[in-house]
């Protein structure tokens, strides 16, 4: 079996390095999805680095590392070079505000709005105290 180069100074990227140990080791991808027991599908979308197709990132490190398993690759160290790759070519996902200040910001702004608003409250507060 022959080693698989680390580059010469270019980085591989992910689905590049996956396919390039892949094909040094004399494997087809139907071998490698035979192998994994995952659809050719999801192997070719890891090698084409096709993201959305994978699901989520668990999902993708997953598949990584059945890939990396069956073509005799460490498991580990290819999970670590596929977060990094994610890393670098997602943006992180942004900080979610909390409801209420998604609430106090989309409040209506007019004092007309909110003196229609008030009033409608009282009134419907002074018929549920009434009613007693």
């Amino acid at each position: 079996m022959r080693e698989v180069p680390q580059g010469d100074g270019d980085t591989l990227s992910f689905g590049a390095y996956l396919k390039r140990s892949r094909a040094l080791r004399e494997l087809s991808a139907e071998q490698v999805a035979r192998l994994t027991r995952l659809p050719l599908r999801i192997v070719t979308a890891l090698e084409a680095e096709d993201w959305p197709a994978l699901q989520d990132r668990r999902h993708a490190l997953f598949v990584a590392r059945s890939c990396a398993s069956a073509i005799g690759l460490d498991p580990d160290e290819t999970a670590l070079r596929l977060e990094e790759e994610l890393q670098l070519s997602q943006p992180p996902l942004p900080q979610r505000t909390p409801l209420w200040k998604r609430l106090w910001q989309s409040r209506p702004r007019e004092p007309a709005v909110w003196l229609v608003l008030c009033l409608t409250a009282a009134a419907c507060l002074s018929v549920l105290l009434l009613r007693r």
